[in-house]
């Protein structure tokens, strides 16, 4: 229900120490010459199919345009929480591009606000960002070895409201009508009190330590028309939590993509090994959402309820 696993589902069905200092000057360089090799390429695809509105790219609708400085967002609404989300930045986008997110969560749980620099690709993906969390109904927590789900909502003190520094790699090995996947990410919690412990949201593992990393691994399978079904597994850990052992979890995830803009999302990730007993509520992920995808100067834009419906391969334009 939580930023987290919606970036992730959305990352790796895609193709989710965060320091105060910018990604590596080759690093950008390396995206930069990217995009521009690309550039002539996907112009004369654009010339080429411009006018032709039945023309279906065999990458799927993002995978070709012009690159150019755009504005692009997908938002996306599910199950008690709802995602803003707008990018600023050079190239494809939603496919090979380079610049800012914007982004939040609001769920009944928590508030997180969300931005930094991204450079994507369909195999590879690197972020850095900082993160704003108000918890609305879970304080900083006393040490215990170990904690229950009641231990952590009606613990005594004020909601927690922290800063934390985050970095995210993923990338991806495409396979014949297949994918593997590889997600990791470092926390960086700024101000969290001495001597206590905090129920991370986006992660939601409790940890003593401000610095903590996530480990995601998923194996995917494409079905149904032009690949719009992507569905498989996802293995999580989460460890340097400064406790007696780490989190695993496990579960599945899919994505639907419904036309060319809109795609339905879903995830559950079940707690196999914990310190804690938290229960389905705060020990397990669950995501399903709608996410709906637009850009500026995209060559056809269509609103939610329009399309053609890919997984059925008809039209209804």
């Amino acid at each position: 229900m939580l930023r987290a696993l919606a970036d992730t589902v959305t990352n790796l069905l895609d193709s989710v120490a965060y320091r105060r200092t910018r990604a590596p000057l080759w690093l950008g360089a390396a995206w930069l010459v990217l995009i521009c090799a690309a550039a002539p390429v996907a112009a004369q695809g654009a010339t080429e199919h411009a006018k032709d509105p039945n023309f279906r790219p065999e990458n799927g609708y993002w995978a070709e345009g012009v690159p150019r400085w755009f504005v692009s967002a997908k938002p996306e609404v599910g199950t008690l929480y709802a995602k803003p989300y707008l990018s600023f930045g050079y190239g494809l986008p939603h496919w090979i591009w380079a610049g800012i997110d914007v982004n939040a969560i609001i769920t009944t749980s928590v508030v997180e606000v969300y931005a930094g620099g991204r450079l994507a690709s369909p195999v590879f993906d690197l972020a850095f960002a900082i993160r704003d969390n108000w918890s609305l109904d879970k304080p900083f927590l006393m040490p215990r070895a170990s904690y229950t789900r009641a231990q952590v909502l009606d613990a005594p003190g004020a909601r927690a409201q922290y800063w934390a520094l985050e970095g995210e790699a993923v990338a991806v090995l495409p396979l014949p009508h297949a994918a593997l996947a590889a997600n990791f990410v470092m926390i960086n919690v700024l101000d969290m009190p001495n001597d206590m412990y905090l129920y991370e949201e986006s992660y939601r593992l409790i940890t003593k330590n401000p610095l903590f990393f996530v480990m995601r691994f998923a194996a995917l399978a494409r079905f149904l028309h032009e690949n719009s079904l992507k569905a498989g597994v996802l293995a999580e850990y989460g460890w340097n939590t400064g406790r007696d052992k780490g989190v695993w979890r496990f579960g599945p995830i899919a994505m639907l993509q419904i036309t060319d803009h809109l795609s339905l999302n879903l995830g559950v990730t079940l707690k196999v090994s914990s310190p804690d007993h938290l229960g389905l509520a705060l020990g397990a992920y669950g995501l399903a959402g709608l996410r709906y995808q637009w850009a500026s100067g995209e060559r056809r834009p269509e609103l939610p309820w329009q399309g053609d419906l890919i997984p059925l391969g008809i039209g209804r334009d």
